[in-house]
């Protein structure tokens, strides 16, 4: 009898413990039912109500931990404006799942919404401040209602209301009359001005550092011109690193201090560098700077670039005028060998030439320049030697967006030169080239290219024009499927002689297939020619696009299309389509 009694209290004691260890070996899973004829759930409410019940996953199930859930719904739910919604929860200790089986009702819709901004009087930006706000009618969200408080503090901070406060922030939930209403008093106080700027004393560059401020004490307060400062600073050559910011503890009497702290750029920095073009073979790249010269803000630069088929030095002394950024006089001076970088040619240049270059109200570049020009250029056991005095104007613009992954841009360039034979040049001419390439894209996946060119050189004889100043079609950045500037006039033996004239296009897409992958399909067409009779050269093919840091590395495959060509290429390209 007392054995019975015993094995009977036993088996009660080893179910409830092996029930217990069931519910306390954690949960495996939440699924979420839908109650008999309940309100339908959105995506978004159940995405919402599975990310909160994330935490429980793997936590024993207990009637505390119950209580926790129910709680934790109500919040996922009511933050989407479902405030009447039933949930019964059921746990399965054979599966360790928890099903909630819920109904979600009818969202509610804001019954009031009160936003009260005190002190603000101009009209334009209470307009500004209530943009996109929360209105009454609307479904009832709490991350809207949280990003109205949020979008009122960030404008007010960039037009220097410092001192604005909260007076009241109120959610009022009646859920008797079902009504949601939400409260938000603020006053502004006054806007700050700007102050005194508060430059790093040790900089070389301070008094440039002034000088390209774009504001002025006593300004009224804009976050937008501290951005452009910055931007401006780091653009200049003199430094190495640049942060401008208000100084809020130290504003008094409506106005508050712009601190500016410079670091300048060591007197000579070096970088090395390397590549690899199908065009001029494994390269190697060295470039020094001394980005201050003299006290009134003059620079160097030398670079030295050697190539399998290309060597070049250039050195460059730039004296800033009334900006260092957009208004400088620059003298330039730099030698170049070409070893049969264009088929069967092979040529050397020396130049020097002077420059204003200067920016236009449009935000043109604009550069004016005279160049002298020495080239001794060889084919087949002849050799051409000229001399040119060249002067000349260049107008560039390039709006970009994106970094060196632009994603929409437009790319702009004309340039006029000219030479007389009267003065000091081997011959007369007249050359214009003027170059255009945009970049779209649609939802960030789907990318567009485009590229157009056009140039003419108006002279006696093209033969007397220097080697390197007549136009040719063909390569990576031009026709694809055909080799660099094989696309030209070419005489009875086939040598190529260049052309008056220059017409090229390519359109471009790019799909974005993974995070760092892009696939390419592309077209190009064009011709250098004396005359246009002959058949335009036409290429196509198919590309990846690997992003980095430094711009994407484009690899191309392409056939030339033309009827009198077979030529197939593959290219690699480094660095940023414009």
């Amino acid at each position: 009898m007392r054995l019975s009694a015993f094995s009977t209290v036993l088996v009660v004691l080893l179910f409830s413990f092996h029930s217990l260890a069931i519910a306390s070996s954690g949960i495996s899973e939440f699924t979420i039912h839908s109650a008999p004829d309940s309100a339908e759930l959105t995506d978004e409410a159940r995405d919402n109500v599975i990310r909160f019940m994330a935490s429980y996953v793997g936590k024993p199930f207990t009637p505390r931990r119950t209580k926790l859930i129910n709680k934790d719904v109500t919040k996922a739910l009511q933050a989407l404006g479902y405030y009447r919604h039933t949930l019964s929860v059921v746990f399965d200790p054979q599966t360790r799942g928890v099903a909630l089986h819920l109904d979600p009702g009818t969202p509610l819709s804001w019954h009031k919404v009160e936003i009260s901004l005190q002190g603000v009087e101009d009209e334009t930006l209470r307009s500004r401040l209530i943009a996109g706000a929360i209105q009454a009618g609307e479904q009832v969200r709490h991350d809207q209602y949280e990003a109205t408080k949020a979008r009122i503090e960030s404008l007010l901070l960039e037009l220097g209301y410092f001192d604005f406060q909260w007076q009241k922030k109120q959610l009022t939930v009646e859920p008797e009359l079902q009504q949601v209403s939400a409260t938000l008093v603020l006053s502004a106080g006054p806007r700050y001005r700007f102050g005194a700027l508060r430059l790093s004393s040790e900089s070389k560059a301070i008094d440039f550092a002034r000088a390209l401020s774009p504001f002025q004490p006593g300004e009224l307060y804009a976050a937008d011109k501290l951005s452009e400062y910055n931007l401006t600073l780091n653009e200049t050559p003199y430094f190495q690193s640049v942060r401008v910011y208000p100084l809020l503890k130290a504003r008094q009497e409506g106005e508050v201090p712009i601190r500016v702290e410079l670091v300048d750029k060591p007197a000579n920095s070096y970088e090395v560098g390397g590549g690899y073009s199908t065009e001029l073979g494994a390269k190697a790249r060295f470039k020094w700077s001394k980005p201050w010269i003299t006290d009134g803000g003059h620079s160097m630069t030398s670079d030295l670039n050697v190539s399998q088929r290309q060597q070049d030095i250039s050195a460059a002394y730039t004296i800033p005028m009334s900006d260092p950024n957009s208004d400088v006089f620059r003298v330039l001076g730099g030698y170049q060998l070409q070893d049969d970088l264009t088929e069967g040619v092979d040529t050397k240049t020396w130049n020097i030439q002077v420059q204003r270059q200067w920016l236009t109200s449009g935000n043109w570049v604009r550069t004016a320049f005279l160049k002298r020009e020495h080239e001794t250029s060889e084919q087949d056991g002849e050799v051409l030697k000229t001399e040119m005095l060249i002067p000349g104007v260049s107008y560039a613009k390039k709006q970009t967006l994106g970094g060196m992954l632009p994603y929409w841009g437009n790319e702009r360039l004309i340039s006029v030169e000219l030479a007389s034979d009267s003065v000091i040049s081997s011959t007369s001419l007249l050359k214009v080239r003027w170059r255009n390439a945009w970049l779209r894209n649609l939802e960030q996946r789907h990318f567009f290219l485009t590229r157009l060119e056009v140039g003419a050189i108006v002279a006696d004889d093209i033969a007397a024009v220097p080697f390197n100043m007549r136009f040719f079609a063909g390569g990576d950045q031009s026709v694809r499927g055909f080799a660099y500037q094989s696309v030209a006039p070419r005489d009875e033996d086939g040598k190529l002689l260049g052309g008056k004239y220059l017409a090229t296009a390519s359109a471009e897409y790019n799909y974005q297939l993974l995070p760092n992958w892009r696939v390419a399909l592309f077209v190009d067409s064009g011709t250098a020619t004396d005359d246009f009779k002959e058949k335009w050269a036409l290429g196509a093919g198919f590309g990846l696009r690997y992003l980095t840091p430094v711009g994407p590395i484009r690899l191309d495959h392409a056939w030339g299309l033309s009827k009198d060509s077979k030529s197939t290429r593959l290219s690699i390209v480094i660095g940023p389509e414009m």
